[in-house]
């Protein structure tokens, strides 16, 4: 079988949690690994998840994988014509998520060869599993590597928002996702593979446009998502001078290609990756 080669990208997140929360994540991580059954399997809004962890070579980062069920794969048809329910009495049928906990940072680098846009959902319910304060929440957020994140939060005015998506990146949004983004994945007009480009208008006093808040939320989102190749906001500065800001690349990423003969990502060759992630980004920020 011919190698193929495959595109990843590492995403960085801070992990906004106690102290307490850290403390026991290390704990509970090594009591896993130390048992006869290294993973466990919960349901989250009817989707079950496989978390499993996975030995310490590095002294510093917990590498965990998970698996979360893709439940639009309803059937199984075979060459003679027979046509049957996907049976998983065995395991579970669905995408890959490979990730890093990085303690002393308080940061998460993870990818996936599923849909992008569930990585930090995924990272968050993950976490949440080593949680045992249920009060104290656990919170995600992309790591900035430019400034234009807080240059959005600042302006006083937007004039406009701009952004090109590929529509089979739409598949399968998550529940926290902006009304725009979830109508879209829903609009009958829209075929499989297209390539969509959006420019908004934002005014707070018209119906027809978006806010402030909608702009950030949007931002928020799509800056983090692969389908999402470009994102771009007008606006004007305290003075009335016209600023545009891009967030192309406004968060922290590790983009790599690799070789392999399967259709997924073996658990030794994602580590491999994780690894060299974060020797980038340990490099990144002691520079």
């Amino acid at each position: 079988m011919n190698r193929v080669k495959r595109s990843i990208t590492v995403r960085f997140f801070s992990i906004d949690a106690t102290p307490e929360f850290f403390k026991g994540f290390k704990s509970s991580f090594l009591t896993n690994l130390e048992s006869s059954l290294s993973t466990r399997i919960f349901n989250i809004r009817s989707k079950k998840h496989l978390v499993k962890v996975s030995t310490v070579e590095n002294a510093t980062a917990y590498p965990l994988s998970v698996v979360r069920e893709r439940n639009t794969w309803q059937t199984k048809a075979t060459k003679d014509g027979s046509i049957t329910g996907v049976s998983t009495n065995q395991g579970i049928i669905g995408d890959p998520y490979f990730f890093f906990v990085v303690p002393e940072k308080k940061v998460l680098l993870g990818f996936t060869t599923g849909p992008s846009v569930s990585l930090k959902s995924v990272g968050k319910t993950m976490l949440e599993q080593f949680n045992t304060d249920r009060k104290a929440d656990v919170k995600l957020d992309l790591i900035p590597k430019e400034k234009e994140f807080s240059k959005l939060v600042e302006l006083p005015d937007y004039s406009s928002l701009h952004f090109k998506i590929n529509s089979s990146s739409l598949i399968d949004v998550a529940d926290s996702a902006p009304q725009i983004i979830k109508d879209l994945s829903s609009a009958p007009y829209i075929e499989n593979d297209m390539q969509l480009s959006l420019d908004l208008t934002v005014n707070s006093e018209s119906e027809s446009s978006i806010t402030k808040e909608n702009v950030i939320e949007i931002v928020n989102y799509l800056s983090g998502h692969d389908g999402c190749t470009v994102l771009k906001v007008k606006g004007e500065d305290t003075d009335g001078g016209k600023v545009h800001l891009d967030f192309g690349n406004a968060f922290f990423n590790y983009k790599t290609d690799i070789q392999t003969r399967n259709k997924y990502i073996e658990e030794k060759l994602a580590l491999e990756v994780l690894n060299q992630a974060l020797q980038s980004f340990h490099l990144e920020f002691t520079e």
